[in-house]
């Protein structure tokens, strides 16, 4: 170890120094990030400072098997599927004994500006599986690493909704139902019900859903996600075996989560992202079951998901500017970095589709319940376009948002794209809000449109 050696050089008195021993011995300026500063993190060198024990100490992020991670490790096997996890061999006590940190530390970059003004298979891929599991973070330049005042945006404004959104709202096929729809297979109701409690499946096996981006936390991924991930693998692939140990390593986690969450330090955008996403799983899960202990769970936690979204909201990049220019003017206005379009639109996304869970929800509860604080009294755009939504890389996205089309939406105002659409053009997300907005089989209209030659 050169720790000690460095303390020694710097020769500045353990009860006064306030920098980090590195920046010290470099003679340079440091910024006093916790746990690691910005130029130990561009070094890649340790960060030690004389009051605090080392934030990259050797050994941190090194955790000692469990039955959790030893069961989950024979999934490294080209042949086996989620499905031979060896769940009843499982003591979900032992699940606290992973170490809250093991995962590292990073700050992701924050979106304080606008992006247009910066210069369902059976099978799990084993790949994505053990690079959750795994939760490494690259060293190239992509990790959006920021200072601390950086990660802190200032809050954006809400803009309230227009005649063109409350005009969207008024044609909406879901606004006129009955509680059996749920049942019945031909109706929009049943469909929605469906895919929201499909969420979880496609997490376990596809590590995406129609609002989060498969790229999303291939960077980095916070130790919530990870834990999410596992439960929602747990119950996806449950048994009438295994159907009490999965439900046990899904409460242990919502509750940690809340619990971690509560007492935590300000989290960074992408941390408030992941936290929300990892609720919004347990809440889809607790509140859609039909489990009534599950759904009394739930119902404790809606508000704590309420105030997270409202957090989003106040960071996020509502696309305000790009909504009032004409197509030929936004595609002049490519966003510079594609990683930063994924965070952006996954987070718009999110927000709308957990207000919307939230309200399909206390909707079948109480159809003449009214919230009094309306979330859809308030504008949320979001993209819609397949071609940027499926890129898998930069070029491949800067080429889509030259070429292809695509269609800024606010809420469900949808008459834009119906109009001038091809059902190429349409995703996961736009074919969900397209039956809430004009039922089932107006959407396979939709979706049936190609383009002419």
């Amino acid at each position: 170890m050169e720790a000690p050696a460095v303390a020694a050089s710097a020769g500045v008195s353990a009860s006064r120094q306030k920098n980090c021993n590195a920046c010290v011995q470099a003679k340079r300026r440091c910024d006093r990030r916790m746990p690691i500063c910005s130029r130990c993190t561009e070094k890649k060198v340790d960060c030690l400072y004389s009051k605090s024990r080392t934030a990259n100490r050797p050994g941190k992020h090194t955790r000692a098997p469990t039955p959790c991670t030893e069961a989950l490790s024979l999934l490294e096997g080209p042949t086996l599927s989620a499905l031979d996890i060896p769940v009843p061999s499982f003591d979900i006590s032992r699940l606290d004994a992973i170490p809250s940190d093991f995962y590292p530390d990073v700050i992701i970059e924050s979106i304080s500006q606008p992006i247009q003004d910066t210069p369902s298979g059976s099978d799990m891929s084993m790949d994505t599986f053990m690079h959750f599991m795994g939760g490494s973070v690259p060293s190239s330049s992509d990790q959006w690493l920021v200072t601390a005042e950086e990660a802190h945006a200032p809050r954006r404004p809400t803009t309230p909704v227009d005649a063109d959104v409350i005009e969207g709202y008024e044609k909406m096929a879901t606004c006129q139902f009955d509680t059996w729809q749920v049942y019945d297979p031909k109706t929009p109701l049943y469909y929605i019900v469906h895919r929201v409690k499909g969420f979880t499946s496609e997490m376990a096996t596809k590590n995406t859903t129609p609002f989060i981006h498969h790229s999303l936390y291939r960077g980095y991924t916070p130790q919530c996600i990870v834990s999410c991930f596992t439960a929602c693998v747990l119950y996806a692939n449950r048994t009438s075996a295994n159907t009490a140990m999965a439900m046990r390593a899904l409460s242990n986690s919502a509750r940690e989560l809340v619990n971690a969450e509560t007492g935590s330090v300000i989290p960074t955008p992408i941390e408030k992202l992941a936290r929300s996403h990892a609720l919004l799983f347990y809440q889809t899960i607790r509140l859609f079951d039909g489990d009534i202990a599950l759904r009394a769970q739930g119902e404790k936690d809606m508000e704590l998901l309420k105030t997270w979204l409202e957090e989003l909201c106040q960071i996020r990049d509502n696309l305000g500017g790009l909504a009032r220019l004409e197509s030929a003017s936004v595609r002049e206005q490519p966003p510079m970095e594609w990683e930063k379009w994924v965070f952006a639109e996954c987070l718009r996304r999110t927000v709308l589709m957990a207000y919307a869970v939230i309200g399909l929800y206390e909707l079948l509860k109480d159809p003449d319940n009214m919230d009094p604080e309306n979330p859809w009294a308030y504008v949320h755009r979001w993209t819609l376009g397949r071609s940027l939504w499926e890129a898998n890389s930069p070029i491949e996205f800067q080429r889509a948002w030259r070429d292809s089309r695509y269609f800024i939406i606010a809420n469900f105002t949808l008459e834009g794209f119906i109009e001038n659409g091809k059902g190429d053009d349409v995703d996961e997300f736009g074919e969900m809000l397209l039956v809430a907005y004009m039922g089932t089989d107006a959407m396979k209209g939709i979706m049936q449109r190609r383009e002419t030659t």
